[in-house]
């Protein structure tokens, strides 16, 4: 008789003794995969960083936005996304962010949530900081922010409530609050709209201890971007993370203070990615733009091989490279199967992954 195959991650879910103790134990294989030893590797109950602001510091440069791989059934597939934070892990060690909206977050259930957070922190192997998305709306948030202090990840990326044109600054203030001083961990604001109040808004968010950072609203021009984020640094006095979201808003941002950008090809062409923000945030314009030209359009390409792709040509490509991407969930729009050769192609013409292709898919 067959031996099942067991869930790594779900067994460190469903053992009585703490994640700590488990973490202790190395070195853990997964699906054939070794990690390194992690003895003493443990967390305290709040965070393992000494304090807020030097958990500020470590999130400055891109953040490595990973999409959520799913099974050919859709069913979680939490130990490929640990083996892929894993990867980033050995190499690049940038900040990851999991079950976000580019990770499919609104599609997950709360237990799936806690196990992709959980496989994430696994992954990581306390080598880079791991955050992840709140979303969902009111009570849903706030059971995620729970999920996520659980797991052990570093910090929150709180996304909006559904937008009402209506709504007034107090509401948008209470709802944030509420789900911020429901953990410990940081807290990165992601407001929505692009109205006056959000400045004032985020300024009175950051006098609660836990609030590190923010997007100044999602979605919007990149002059509204760099105007607001450059007058809540001038008015905070605790340090604070500008986060601004992807390449355009980030090279408008860096002159008034942004110092991490939250990217979708991270997963792809780390290295390229880290030096478009090193270039943009000492001031070599020049070069972050031939940065952004010859290295990161091509790849951000991807996204829009054809329209509605989005999420699902980066996990394509992901697969190309011989890790864990799968299907996206309904209603996203799956890439069709004649497409999957020329995402590779692609790749296999950019120096980065040119060598680390391994699936081209002509023989599909």
């Amino acid at each position: 008789m067959l031996k099942k195959k067991t869930n790594p991650v779900r067994e460190i879910l469903n053992n009585k003794s703490s994640r700590r103790k488990f973490l202790k134990l190395g070195p853990l294989a997964f699906g054939g995969m070794v990690l390194p030893r992690m003895t003493g590797c443990s967390l305290p109950p709040k965070t393992k960083w000494p304090s807020m602001e030097e958990l500020v510091v470590a999130l400055d440069g891109p953040h490595n936005y990973l999409p959520t791989p799913f099974h050919a059934n859709y069913d979680l597939d939490s130990e490929g996304l640990l083996k892929n934070v894993a990867f980033h892990a050995e190499r690049d060690r940038l900040t990851v962010v999991v079950g976000g909206g580019f990770g499919e977050g609104l599609s997950l259930s709360l237990k799936e949530h806690r196990e992709l957070v959980t496989a994430a922190v696994v992954g990581a192997q306390g080598k880079m900081p791991v955050m992840a998305g709140v979303i969902g709306g009111y009570k849903n948030s706030i059971l995620m922010a729970k999920n996520c202090e659980a797991a052990g990840a570093d910090a929150l990326v709180i996304f909006p409530p559904r937008p009402v044109r209506n709504h007034p600054a107090e509401n948008y203030y209470k709802y944030y609050k509420t789900i911020i001083t429901s953990v410990n961990i940081g807290a990165v604001i992601l407001p929505h709209g692009q109205h006056d109040f959000w400045p004032d808004v985020l300024i009175r968010l950051a006098k609660i201890p836990n609030m590190i950072g923010f997007f100044p609203s999602l979605g919007l021009d990149n002059d509204y971007y760099s105007r607001v984020g450059g007058q809540v640094l001038e008015e905070v006095s605790k340090p604070l993370l500008f986060v601004s979201e992807n390449e355009p808003a980030a090279s408008a941002s860096f002159p008034t203070g942004s110092r991490a950008y939250s990217t979708a090809v991270a997963s792809l062409i780390p290295e390229s990615s880290k030096r478009f923000w090193k270039y943009g945030v000492e001031g070599k314009i020049s070069k972050m733009n031939e940065v952004f030209k010859n290295d990161l359009e091509p790849i951000l390409s991807i996204r829009g091989y054809k329209p509605g792709y989005g999420i699902s040509g980066i996990k394509v490509a992901m697969e190309a490279l011989g890790r864990a991407g799968g299907p996206v969930r309904p209603a996203y729009n799956q890439v069709d199967p004649r497409d999957r050769v020329g995402i590779a192609d692609i790749l296999r013409k950019h120096p980065e992954t040119q060598s680390l292709v391994v699936h081209d898919f002509t023989s599909q």
